[in-house]
């Protein structure tokens, strides 16, 4: 802010004795020049003195200024750091030697001290002697600070402090004392000291030193700020007369706001007028202010002020999360720090003042900012301020971190609503991006309950765009329907309801939106649930509550919509119950894939459970580990879910770190039998022990495994999941596990296994339907199906077509591992790619295992037509 250096335009040129410098050239080595240690300081991109040092020390900088007398003298400085003995600041208002690095005669003001009390103080150097004058106010600059200070010393040796922490010229006094003993001077300048961690944290600006500067001037309007409907704060350019600022008749506001009821000034702040008005501002209309009969506190009377303002309360996604440089390292192109980049996606000013920045559970409060319309703002540590702000508008908070892995990040405002909120992820990343020095980057603001879906890493060459549009940056509606997901179980009279994406809150908190049968009806609450509102709290009248041993089956009866306006799909009924405890041999481990793929896309191991109970499960109360194969105990166990998470008779559940990369690199009937861990215990590709445990480390099933327990004629293991032949059979018989089928791509997760069987005995293994088929793309018998169905896995098989003159028309599979049962078609298609001819047709379906038993079947079909 430079509002207030303004008051030096009025002093004439002609003035003798006076300097003035805010580096807006650019340059410290001329007009006026700065001599001394000129290497370690730099003018910044603000314009401002900064030091800029290699390695720790002492370093100072020196310019020319005649002291004689009466004296003046305003300056800027901001320390980005705690002060202490070692990390500190001297400003040299006189002194008798260009070097400030040595003995000489002057007065300075430091800047830092041992413990916590650090005050502003006004010595007196002789040669090598200090001596204090006066002290400010203890722990004013303990910590991190910028200040505006303007001193003042008479002809007699009287001293004051002031200081203005507004930027706009309003001081209040800090300190007084007296000292007469120098009486002229040669140069001013600074002096730091500092460690390595601060060799870039000292910025020094706005030089000013001369005659008294005589106010003739009336308060300047400098800024108006609607904190809220009723809340407008006035800021002056300095400290106001009392009686004129709280007089209400003195401000007027268009469109019937009228008076305001209050008008109070502020302690810390003789230059700002608190107004209280009883009618409320129209959100995001503009208003005119007129002001009138304000006077100084030298009674100079500023003329009838007009200025307009508006108030502007923003709603949910008005101000984005845009991006998050969570792992900046190794650096691709940007500066080696972590960053979110905010978006005020609106054409209206924003006020974020008091606004919260949640990450997991640290909180950081923003001070006094404004967003402009469409602007970049950087968060950051604040330590990084001089690396950001060279791309936009930053604002550094201590202690400022994003995890490499992911997070959840949300914008609240000060009425606690939620503005925006985006739970990211490292699987977010390309695999070859993944390692660090990419950002994420939001892909449409239009859809910003995308999630995963509407994020993704950054493709800039420099690895991010901070302050810029981002390089992703494309149309990416989201045009899916929400469903309801599922149920969580808290209480016999409350559960949870989760939805497949973020919701529109307006409707989620009406009860009568949800039903639940049998016996229940309508609920007495429904809470929703911060920050995504993509679950609601469901609480029931505790005098009609959940029994057990009942499914009961929850549907949505109002229109309920996701953020973007999606409708929810209301035909979709969820089922849950009382959950009840997990014993032994209620659930087994049916499925597991140890070796994973290794494709464009790295698979992920997967292990699926199957209830065999009549029970409702609730898996939150699970943990998947191994086994410490030298003590037999259990070994990294892993939670299951932090949430409810039921689990019904005769369903399938596959957990894993990456449900989506298992649904992409396999079919899957149910894709609603996932569940995201947050990792797994570590399965070796060779052999290892799966095992499914209470919390309290009961064993519920346990599974040895071994790559030897693949059948031997696959090329490779890799991505084949071993898969149990019969789920009430013993966990640890190795004749009850199996390859999983080629034709069911190698796993079946989430649903039943491709080697099921429960069959014992069958009379004819092989069947054809229907007996006649016609490929003529009617819709009608267009393909031959060949249906088979053994007693056993493992089995091996070539199924190939003759005419009826043994002539080869059609192999259709060779050399295939089979499930148990399942189907191939033909479509009357022969191996030239031509159709075959209208006649009758002879399938030889060939299979033999590795145990010697081999089996041979000869099958007749008519492949039919218009002649």
């Amino acid at each position: 802010m430079r509002f207030w250096f303004i008051t030096f335009l009025v002093i004439p040129l002609f003035l003798s004795a006076q300097m003035y410098d805010d580096f807006s050239d650019g340059d410290f080595t001329a007009d006026p020049p700065w001599y001394g240690d000129v290497d370690d300081f730099i003018v910044n991109s603000s314009f401002q003195l900064q030091l800029n040092a290699a390695t720790a020390g002492i370093s100072h900088l020196s310019t020319h200024y005649e002291m004689n007398g009466e004296t003046e003298w305003q300056f800027w400085i901001k320390m980005n750091f705690a002060p202490s003995d070692n990390n500190m600041a001297r400003v040299y208002l006189a002194s008798d030697k260009q070097s400030l690095n040595g003995p000489l005669n002057g007065y300075f003001l430091r800047f830092g001290e041992n413990l916590s009390n650090d005050a502003i103080e006004l010595y007196r150097q002789n040669g090598e002697t200090l001596t204090l004058i006066c002290r400010g106010t203890d722990g004013l600059i303990a910590n991190a600070f910028q200040l505006w200070l303007r001193i003042r010393r008479d002809v007699y040796g009287n001293w004051t402090i002031e200081k203005d922490n507004t930027g706009y010229g309003v001081y209040q006094q800090e300190a007084t004392g007296f000292d007469d003993q120098i009486l002229t001077s040669s140069f001013l300048g600074v002096y730091c000291k500092y460690t390595v961690s601060n060799i870039k944290n000292f910025c020094f600006d706005q030089f000013y030193a001369g005659p008294h500067i005589i106010d003739n001037e009336p308060p300047q309007l400098v800024n108006i700020d609607a904190t809220s409907a009723n809340n407008l704060d006035i800021y002056f350019n300095e400290a106001l007369l009392p009686a004129q600022a709280i007089n209400t008749q003195n401000y007027f506001v268009s469109h019937s706001i009228e008076n305001p009821m209050i008008a109070q000034l502020d302690t810390q702040n003789p230059g700002k007028v608190m107004l209280l008005f009883d009618r409320s501002f129209p959100n995001g209309m503009p208003l005119t202010i007129t002001i009138k009969n304000i006077a100084d506190l030298n009674g100079n009377t500023a003329p009838t002020i007009e200025s307009e303002f508006m108030w502007f309360r923003a709603s949910a996604f008005d101000v984005q999360i845009n991006e998050i440089m969570a792992d900046p390292d190794p650096p691709v192109g940007l500066p080696n720090v972590e960053f979110i980049e905010i978006l005020n996606t609106t054409d209206k000013e924003i006020n974020i003042s008091g606004w919260r920045l949640i990450i997991g559970n640290t909180i950081k409060v923003f001070s006094q900012l404004k967003l402009q319309p469409n602007q970049y703002l950087l968060v950051g540590h604040e330590n990084s301020a001089q690396e950001l702000s060279q791309y936009a508008l930053f604002y550094g908070f201590s202690g400022f971190q994003l995890p490499n892995s992911g997070q959840t990040i949300t914008l609240k405002n000060m009425l606690d609503q939620v503005i925006s909120t985006v739970t990211y992820s490292d699987e977010w990343y390309d695999t070859n991006k993944k390692d660090g020095g990419w950002s994420l980057e939001q892909i449409d603001p239009e859809n910003p309950c995308g999630g995963k879906n509407n994020w993704t890493a950054s493709i800039s060459s420099t690895g991010g765009t901070p302050g810029a549009p981002n390089s992703v940056k494309a149309n990416n509606p989201d045009i899916l329907a929400p469903q309801t997901a599922r149920v969580e179980y808290i209480s016999t009279t409350e559960i949870v309801l989760h939805f497949s994406e973020p919701m529109d809150s307006l409707l989620l908190n009406v009860p009568q939106s949800y039903h639940i049968s049998p016996s229940i009806g309508y609920p007495t609450q429904a809470i929703v649930k911060e920050p995504d509102y993509s679950r609601v709290a469901i609480i029931l009248n505790p005098e009609n509550p959940l029994k057990e041993d009942v499914v009961y089956a929850l549907e949505v009866l109002n229109d309920l919509f996701d953020c973007a306006g999606n409708l929810i799909d209301k035909s979709k009924i969820t089922y849950f119950g009382i959950p009840r405890p997990v014993n032994p041999n209620d659930i087994v481990i049916n499925e597991i894939l140890f070796n994973p793929r290794e494709d464009i896309v790295k698979g992920v191991d997967f292990v699926e459970i199957f209830n065999i109970s009549d029970k409702i499960l609730d898996l939150s109360t699970l943990v998947l580990a191994t086994e410490d194969k030298s003590t037999g105990e259990i070994s990294t166990p892993k939670n299951i879910s932090k949430n409810g998470l039921l689990l019904f008779p005769e369903n399938y559940m596959t957990l894993t770190t990456n449900p989506d990369v298992v649904k992409q690199q396999y079919y899957t009937e149910n894709p609603d039998n996932f569940t995201k861990m947050e990792s797994l215990p570590q399965y070796s590709n060779a052999d290892g022990i799966v095992i499914l445990a209470t919390k309290g480390h009961e064993v519920i099933d346990r599974v040895e495994y071994s790559e030897n327990m693949h059948i031997p004629l696959l090329k490779s293991y890799k991505g084949v999941s071993l898969e149990r032949i019969n789920p009430l059979r013993p966990s640890n018989d190795i004749t009850n596990w199996h390859s999983a089928a080629e034709d069911f791509g190698f796993a079946t997760p989430g649903y039943k296994n491709s080697q099921y069987s429960d069959v014992t005995f069958i009379d004819d293994p092989i069947t054809i339907q229907p007996d006649i088929f016609s490929p003529d793309m009617d819709g009608k018998d267009d393909v031959l199906n060949i249906n088979y169905m053994f007693e056993s896995p493992g089995f091996i098989a070539s199924i190939t077509i003759f005419d009826t003159r043994g002539r080869l028309i059609r192999k259709l599979i060779q050399n295939e591992l089979l499930g148990t049962e399942g189907t191939f078609s033909w479509n009357g298609i022969t191996d030239h790619g031509q159709k075959a001819a209208i006649g009758i047709y002879i399938i030889l379906f060939e299979a033999f295992d590795l145990n010697g038993n081999k089996r041979n079947y000869k099958k007749t079909a008519v492949l039919g037509g218009y002649l």
